[in-house]
């Protein structure tokens, strides 16, 4: 029974294809960035992958460019129904607000109704926010009243 070769032997005793010994030279870099510089013209028609690296580059500064995020506070009952609208369109909500935006920039009577509903929540949200810190402040204030009360000198 004849033992079989380790991987090593194996990976060492196949004859591999010679390679020349490159010229890591700064002079050598130089001429080759010179020479790419002289003949960029003559790349784009020798490869055509770089062809379609800069259409398709083309093509993305056409559409339209993503903002920053912008993270949005909904009322409960008016993200649910956002959502459940988005679902049942198959688009994310941000698509679909974007494509609200766009279609009330040419419809000025829908957009002044929506800024005033706009208006009329914010002064909601305001008057809860006044609220919630008042009742925080109570609760702190005679949070520390009760318990100086139990406090014997």
């Amino acid at each position: 029974m004849t033992e079989s070769p380790d991987i090593r032997s194996i990976l060492t005793s196949k004859s591999r294809a010679k390679v020349t010994p490159r010229d890591a030279s700064l002079k050598s870099m130089q001429s080759a960035s010179e020479t790419a510089l002289i003949q960029p013209q003559n790349r784009e028609i020798e490869d055509p992958e770089m062809a379609e690296v800069k259409r398709l580059q083309t093509e993305l500064e056409r559409l339209p460019q993503m903002g920053k995020r912008l993270a949005v506070h909904l009322e409960q009952t008016v993200r649910s129904e956002l959502m459940q609208l988005c679902e049942q369109a198959e688009v994310t909500p941000e698509i679909f607000i974007e494509a609200m935006v766009v279609t009330l920039q040419t419809e000025p009577e829908l957009l002044a109704k929506i800024i005033q509903e706009a208006q009329k929540r914010l002064r909601q949200r305001k008057q809860a926010g006044v609220i919630r810190r008042t009742l925080a402040m109570m609760e702190k204030y005679v949070g520390e009243g009760k318990s100086e009360k139990g406090k014997t000198l």
